[in-house]
């Protein structure tokens, strides 16, 4: 799902790459047919050996989000929602371009490039988010919400039977959740969010990739008990479960019990919060890919 006035995702880590004292070049996005000659002609240009240009990207728009700068610099992409449908054109595009030092938010699709491609040097992050945009201060005991429902699993569960439960569905045509103030107001003011990876909801795009997004923290930096599974990527990264796992498929009856209960999830959200602070902000992963950086010989 995708909200009204939100931001870039790939604007996120560049702020944080900007804030952390990252030098930055002007973003150019030209004529699609200008880009399209280049790509014929960019094993005739020249590139520069001695600079290197850090790239946020998605493998559909690696040429956009790499234009014009793969014709004059070394690229270093750093890569997301890069699913094994994606697997053998990033592989090629990589090749095309002679990148020697990747970084991917996959840990999985970091191993299968370090399989196709051993002699890269790749660094796997976790996705990140922009903590400082949620609100997760109002206690579970004082929220209006008792479930809601958003993005993919707003599609498949959204026609449950919840009883007198107070429910808000993001694909309701009334729904408020129009712009992303509207979803992050919407999390603050919940108590309960089912959430589970991508690869259980849309396995026909993740296949068998289970990765961390940033949903997870969203829930957590807003304060909702997440009820569902996490993805090892998560557990292993914060040490322990945050999740209320799903038992079988008798959902209405758990997120039920949850709510007669809720006030007992509260040292749990809390926990969350916390965490996803000290460990969400792509701050923090602007440091690992610095420290990487250098370690691989590049001066910052």
């Amino acid at each position: 799902m995708r909200y009204r006035n939100n931001s870039n995702f790939k604007l996120a880590p560049y702020y944080a790459w900007v804030d952390a004292g990252g030098k930055v070049v002007k973003p150019f996005y030209g004529l699609r047919k200008l880009r399209s000659l280049l790509n014929i002609q960019e094993r005739l240009i020249n590139k520069n050996s001695t600079t290197a240009i850090l790239c946020f990207s998605e493998p559909p728009s690696l040429d956009v989000d790499t234009f014009p700068w793969w014709g004059h610099y070394e690229i270093i992409p750093v890569v997301w929602d890069c699913w094994p449908k994606y697997w053998d054109y990033t592989e090629q595009w990589f090749q095309r371009h002679g990148v020697r030092s990747a970084v991917f938010t996959s840990s999985q699709t970091a191993d299968e490039f370090r399989r196709r491609l051993p002699e890269m040097n790749i660094l796997t992050i976790t996705e990140g988010i922009e903590t400082k945009l949620y609100k997760g201060e109002k206690v579970l005991t004082e929220r209006n919400v008792d479930i809601l429902l958003f993005g993919r699993i707003a599609k498949k569960y959204g026609n449950l039977d919840f009883g007198n439960l107070r429910k808000v569905v993001s694909k309701d045509e009334q729904s408020v959740l129009q712009t992303r103030s509207d979803l992050i107001n919407a999390l603050a003011d919940a108590k309960v969010v089912l959430n589970v990876p991508r690869c259980d909801m849309q396995p026909e795009l993740a296949g068998g990739i289970e990765t961390l997004t940033q949903r997870y923290w969203e829930c957590m930096l807003s304060g909702v008990v997440m009820l569902g599974r996490s993805p090892k990527e998560l557990t292993d990264l914060i040490g322990y479960d945050p999740t209320v796992p799903l038992i079988g498929k008798h959902i209405e009856g758990q997120i039920r019990d949850i709510i007669v209960h809720i006030e007992k999830y509260q040292p749990l959200v809390d926990k969350n919060k916390e965490t996803a602070l000290a460990l969400g902000d792509w701050t923090f992963r602007v440091e690992t890919i610095k420290k990487w950086l250098r370690g691989g010989g590049y001066n910052i």
